[in-house]
């Protein structure tokens, strides 16, 4: 039983990601199942890459609304978006992997 904490413990350490997360939006609204998948990939990609997710509802405001409305879910980090419906975990690790890192 200890020997098995101690397994779970060190997994959990080594899964662990140091250092600043990186600030990734979605933009989403509810009963979206394309947004659903694809905050349950950012999840999963968190698990090796650190990221903070802001999960934005666009319904809450007009002006998002007019924007994203057609092109939901969409990512945003810095300055940079992704249209992210139907995209894959693979091809969103990578565009998160190639983003420069922020200045500040």
């Amino acid at each position: 039983m200890r020997g098995d904490l101690r397994r779970g413990l060190a997994l959990v350490r080594k899964r662990t990601q140091r250092g600043p997360a990186r600030h990734v939006v979605l933009y989403e609204k509810a009963g979206c199942g394309l947004c659903a998948e694809t905050y349950r990939a950012l999840t999963r990609i968190r698990m090796d890459l650190p990221l903070e997710i802001e999960r934005v509802d666009i319904e809450a405001q007009a002006l998002l609304f007019e924007r994203y409305a057609i092109r939901i879910p969409v990512l945003k980090v810095g300055d940079e978006e992704l249209e992210a419906a139907g995209l894959e975990d693979a091809a969103l690790r990578r565009w998160l992997k190639e983003l420069r890192p922020s200045v500040g």
